[in-house]
């Protein structure tokens, strides 16, 4: 009798050891599934974020590309520069300009002035990086946890990757000019002057810059297809 009992008290207390087992799972899931939700709520708050700054951005690029054009297509159809020795302009569509003289051209300072405005971009990650160290990862669904992440790699790599062209193409015709503010026309028209390399600076930062509006146009697209799979979880 008393090993029954004995049994009985036993399983009472086994029974009630995991009850409390069982709660404190719950409880320490239930508090995990609040963290990492915690967590996606930053990642979409940094998702607005560059959502926000790389609109921005591109009306800046947009202006810069203007510029950029402009200057190409006077360059490229402006009868008073020597005689070219070789086009990159050529290879892509020159719109027809009104002709301006050089010799009499001052707003070519204001162009060369608002080229080199600095636009690069780096995707905001706050929240990926919580998410990467917080061993928690698991707790998101798959599809989704694949989203984010090549959001934050692959795509933000490729976007940092266009944004560094213009550092590894060594422009140096707009640099040499702007260390002659004032003075751009008549240096322009000296013999020695290589009129063919100022002309391509600006035909393939133009070419360039329009590559970078594109990769950053979706990179928003993406930005805001991750916001709606977050608010989906």
């Amino acid at each position: 009798m008393k090993t029954k009992e004995y049994l009985k008290e036993l399983s009472l207390v086994f029974l009630g050891v995991l009850i409390a087992l069982l709660i404190d799972n719950y409880r320490e899931d239930r508090r995990d599934e609040q963290t990492i939700r915690s967590y996606l709520a930053i990642i979409a708050e940094d998702l607005n974020f560059d959502i926000i700054n790389l609109a921005d951005q591109l009306k800046t690029d947009s202006a810069q590309a203007k510029k950029l054009k402009l200057l190409r297509d006077i360059l490229t159809t402006n009868a008073d520069l020597p005689k070219l020795n070789y086009d990159l302009s050529s290879w892509s569509r020159t719109d027809i300009v009104p002709y301006r003289k050089l010799s009499e051209w001052d707003s070519l300072d204001y162009y060369i002035l608002q080229l080199y405005n600095n636009t690069e971009y780096k995707t905001r990650k706050i929240g990926f990086s919580t998410v990467v160290n917080s061993n928690l990862s698991h707790r998101i669904p798959l599809d989704l946890l694949k989203e984010i992440t090549v959001y934050y790699t692959t795509d933000s790599d490729f976007l940092d990757f266009r944004q560094k062209i213009d550092d590894t193409c060594h422009w140096n015709a707009i640099p040499y000019l702007n260390q002659h503010q004032g003075n751009f026309k008549n240096l322009i028209l000296k013999p020695g002057f290589n009129s063919t390399l100022l002309r391509n600076e600006a035909t393939g930062r133009y070419s360039t810059t329009l590559v970078e509006m594109y990769t950053k146009i979706e990179m928003i697209k993406k930005a805001k297809i991750l916001l709606e799979a977050i608010s989906a979880y």
